[in-house]
């Protein structure tokens, strides 16, 4: 069940870029972030009502105990989102396909600075491959002074929304033994959305998004995005205590293939050699990063 928990997540965040792409024509990216969050947190409700998951006794005293990771892994996910969906309204909706590899090295880099794993040379190898096939995604082809104004900028957006996102791994992470999935998730989730909402406030009350009136793809994108935040996330927690832990980053990086489908087959975006070489480097570079890791663990 953890291979297809962890397929079906890899399948249901392959659609970010699909849903970004059709929200922003009605609402900027700092918009698609709170409906990101804030849709999301009504599905983790609507979950928890499903199950019949009241809150936990100690859940007021946990959250005060954890509030230093809490408060970090929610406004680590706020940035990671909208820097995310900021660089897909921008860009192709495959874009965020480079957060992947930037998370993976972040975390790798996380494990040797904060619990003194070793780096290897051939982790280091692996590092550069991954941001070597980051680069020829981001350059595509394109004259050097193109990438710079137009490519380097998106691709530095989504290389910091995966250290972003990579933190709020690492706050997960901390928290994970001691607070209930749904919660720990629910309780971010509804920091995120009220850090996303707090910039909006002076834009709607400045009539942003009077006049506005969303078609049935944006609405379906809105929904979507937020079925993938509240539930995917959920099947994510639950895929990992049943998978071996190097296999995780593996299965979770199949998404880009997806990815890169969709834009191709309802964008009709074009997939260059360089698009797919520099898959290939990072996800090649990925797997090998992680099996390094298993070892060091064995």
């Amino acid at each position: 069940m953890g291979y297809l928990y962890m397929l079906t997540v890899a399948i249901l965040f392959s659609f970010g870029g699909t849903c970004a792409k059709l929200i922003s024509p009605y609402f900027g990216p700092a918009f698609i972030t709170f409906f990101r969050f804030s849709v999301g947190v009504c599905f983790l409700l609507l979950l928890k009502a499903v199950k019949r998951q009241p809150f936990r006794p100690d859940y007021r005293s946990t959250v005060k105990l954890l509030a230093g990771w809490i408060l970090f892994g929610a406004v680590a996910k706020w940035m990671a989102y909208l820097t995310e969906n900021y660089g897909l309204a921008h860009g192709p909706s495959y874009g965020n396909i480079v957060t992947q590899p930037s998370q993976a090295i972040f975390l790798t880099l996380t494990s040797v600075f904060l619990f003194h794993e070793k780096l290897s040379r051939k982790k280091i190898a692996c590092i550069v491959l991954c941001l070597t096939g980051v680069l020829c995604i981001s350059w595509n082809g394109r004259s050097p002074e193109m990438f710079l104004q137009e490519n380097a900028p998106l691709m530095v957006l989504f290389l910091l929304s995966g250290v972003c996102a990579g933190s709020h791994v690492l706050s997960q992470k901390m928290i994970a033994d001691r607070m209930d999935i749904i919660d720990s998730n629910l309780t971010i989730f509804t920091i995120s959305g009220i850090l996303s909402a707090l910039p909006l406030i002076p834009q709607v009350a400045g009539g942003a998004i009077s006049g506005i009136r969303p078609d049935i793809g944006c609405i379906f994108g809105i929904l979507m995005f937020g079925f993938i935040t509240g539930i995917g996330f959920y099947l994510n927690a639950k895929a990992i205590p049943l998978l071996p832990f190097y296999m995780i980053p593996i299965l979770q990086s199949s998404m880009v293939i997806f990815a890169i489908l969709w834009g191709a087959l309802f964008f009709h975006e074009t997939i260059t050699i360089y698009i797919v070489v520099g898959t290939l480097m990072f996800l090649f570079g990925i797997i090998r990063l992680q099996l390094l890791n298993q070892d060091a663990d064995a």
